[in-house]
Order: structure tokens, then sequence, then C-alpha cells
């Protein structure tokens, strides 16, 4: 067998990321729906034209005893013009808990790099890039009820960046997110908070 032969066999092996597009289709959903905070009736993002992945809805599925179910991210869209796939985690809460965040992120990509192995997809053809985006507004009425995010600091994640679990993390707020979402993939993300 020849070198190129056996290149080309390789090749044929290895899945692309449509295939988990196939195997998780009942998944399949929208920003709107992922970012759904069902405590408080509140959606972060209102955005149903864009297709992504509903990751917490997968998790369910393969743990449901929610006593052994680990941790897990909200939602996975796929860039398919740059082979970029986002983590993506929503928070609507008057402090994100820096231990949860933390194992939402590490054990979410562990199931996921899990799910991508079994299918055979090689994670070295696609760059992760870990999403927290936080709803920063908050009206006057609320602020009692909820802290603002100004004081809070994520660079404890940065960590995750450099032991190589993800290639790029970012934490924005809701709105800035969509400018960011805009600037990184070309697609127009209307992404405002709003109640249900």
């Amino acid at each position: 067998m020849t070198f190129l032969s056996k290149w080309k066999v390789t090749v044929l092996l290895m899945a692309d990321f449509n295939l988990f597009y196939q195997e998780y289709k009942p998944f399949i959903s929208t920003f709107k729906e992922t970012s759904h905070d069902s405590d408080n009736n509140f959606y972060l993002c209102t955005n149903e034209s864009i297709e992504v992945i509903n990751f917490d809805a997968i998790i369910e599925n393969i743990y449901p005893d929610s006593n052994l179910r680990p941790k897990s991210f909200d939602t996975i869209y796929f860039d398919k013009t740059n082979n970029h796939i986002y983590l993506i985690e929503f928070k609507n809460q008057r402090k994100p808990d820096k231990q949860e965040i933390e194992e939402k992120l590490t054990a979410g990509k562990k199931e996921f790099d899990l799910l991508l192995s079994h299918l055979n997809i090689s994670q070295k053809n696609y760059k992760f890039i870990f999403c927290l985006v936080y709803n920063k507004f908050i009206p006057k009425e609320e602020r009692h009820k909820r802290g603002l995010f100004k004081s809070i600091t994520f660079a404890f994640l940065n960590n995750y960046k450099d032991k190589g679990i993800v290639d790029d993390i970012f934490t924005e707020d809701v709105n800035f997110f969509s400018k960011q979402f805009k600037k990184k993939t070309t697609k127009d993300l209307q992404c405002s908070p709003s109640p249900l």
C-alpha cells in the first residue's frame, strides 16, 4: 500500500462534525430555547433563526437520573465557515457561582469529547470556544434582587485555555456577545434579554 493510499484510508475513517448533527438531530434547537431561564421565566436571547444544538438536553437524555448527571453547558453552535465550535453557557442569576461555571466547562467538555470520540470525529480539525454569556442589564427596580456583574471577574476561566481544554474563552454580556457573534460568524444574532 502506498503512502498516498494509506493517507486516503485514514481520511475516510475520520468523520466530520456534520455527523454529530445527524446523530443528535432531535436536539437541534434555537438560541431562544437554550437561553431560557426557567426559574425566572426569562430568555437571555430571543433569536430563533440560527440553528444550535441543545447540549443540556443531550446530557439529560444520556443521564436520566439527575443525581448521576454531570454538569454541562447549554448550547453548541458550529460555524462551518471556519470549523469553530462554540460551547455556550447562558447565565441569568445574581452572581454566577465560580465552581458551577468551572464544572459546566470541564465536565461538559469531557462529555462532549466522549461523544465526538464515539462518532470518530477528530478534534484536531476544530477550534473549541467556550462562551459565558450573562445578563448585564438590570432595571433599577430589580437591582436590590440581583447583583451587578461589573464587580465579577472571570479571569479564572483562562486557566482552562492554558491547559488546552478549550482553544479560547469569551465572557460577555448578552448585547456584546451578539455584536461579537456577528463579527466572528457574519451571522446576525438578534439577541437581547427578554421576559417570557
